[in-house]
């Protein structure tokens, strides 16, 4: 798919956010969802889905293999409900309030909300990427009025009346959370002069309009993008934000196993003058980047990187710390 795509007179920041950053909140990381599905009392009680589990202890190449013979559509759809159950209980672990060490929320929302742009600079536009299809951003991304930037928004996709997203009452999961994408987003919606979360592995909550869920998880993912126009419609506005020229690009929690991914930064890197900031808490991260799809371009771009967890960066006590302050200047300043 090819468009013209008007994105706005942005920062030049963006951040592009994985399965580690949400885990900060209690979302699941790849080996724990495998953990939820294989206790799923519809997979032990499936004997092909439950041995394919045990053999393959990646969720997703489970995922993969389970779309084609010698499974069935059955055998498909209790794999799809167990993930679907899992995504709703790691949605209410992140609407949980009451924990003991909890990280200063608000300091969060000031870092995502300088991708805006500082006042002064005629920014009119702005992006977060993520490859998760939680509710984090929704559940917890609001105060950006604080730093002068507007609320976030979901583009391509039909609210329903009253719908609300980007604030800290939403509630628990209810049915009144589906949304379903727009056919033809790119006709119909315009990012500039918007605030725009950009979900490019789709939603857990979002159905197409004969049902089917919007989100991309598996082996085959650049194929199932390819089939959704707003998936593929995000992914050109992902390369086209990162080619625009000399951007700044904060990575966290993202492992680099996706190949589709790998291949759009190391294209910005390497034709567009791209920089990353890696945020990654694991051991040996020059070694896992160049082990990974187009790693050793990707770390060529590497402009600063970050290790120490989130509640060290960010402590409940509401302190600005000197880490926070280097991010904050390698970044923005």
């Amino acid at each position: 798919m090819t468009v013209n795509l008007e994105i706005g007179n942005f920062s030049g920041l963006t951040i592009l956010t994985g399965a580690g950053w949400t885990h900060n909140w209690g979302g699941r990381l790849a080996v724990e969802l495998w953990q939820d599905l294989i206790g799923h009392k519809d997979v032990q009680s499936n004997p092909r889905v439950r041995e394919l589990l045990l053999e393959e202890n990646c969720f997703e190449a489970a995922l993969g293999k389970v779309q084609e013979a010698p499974f069935t559509p059955t055998d498909r759809v209790v794999f799809e409900h167990a993930l679907l159950d899992a995504f709703l209980a790691m949605d209410r672990e992140i609407a949980r309030v009451n924990r003991d060490r909890w990280i200063n929320i608000y300091k969060v929302q000031d870092l995502l909300s300088r991708f805006w742009g500082q006042r002064g600079q005629n920014v009119d536009t702005a992006y977060l990427f993520t490859l998760n299809q939680d509710l984090w951003l929704e559940r917890n991304f609001y105060n950006q009025y604080v730093s002068g930037a507007p609320s976030a928004t979901l583009p391509g996709l039909q609210k329903r009346p009253n719908q609300q997203w980007f604030t800290p009452d939403i509630g628990p999961y209810r049915e009144a959370f589906v949304v379903q994408p727009l056919a033809d987003p790119a006709a119909h919606t315009n990012p500039r002069g918007c605030f725009n979360v950009v979900k490019l592995h789709g939603s857990f909550n979002w159905r197409t309009s004969d049902g089917r869920n919007e989100l991309v998880v598996g082996t085959g993912k650049t194929g199932r993008i390819a089939t959704s126009p707003l998936l593929s419609w995000y992914w050109e506005i992902f390369k086209s934000v990162l080619s625009s020229g000399n951007v700044r690009l904060l990575v966290v929690g993202y492992g680099f196993a996706d190949e589709h991914v790998n291949a759009v930064i190391a294209d910005a890197v390497d034709h567009h003058g791209l920089k990353l900031f890696i945020w990654d808490t694991g051991a040996n991260l020059r070694d896992r980047v160049n082990a990974a799809p187009h790693g050793p371009l990707i770390w060529k771009g590497v402009l600063s990187t970050a290790t120490r967890p989130m509640i060290e960066v960010f402590p409940s006590s509401q302190d600005e710390t000197e880490e926070y302050r280097r991010i904050w200047r390698t970044l923005f300043g």
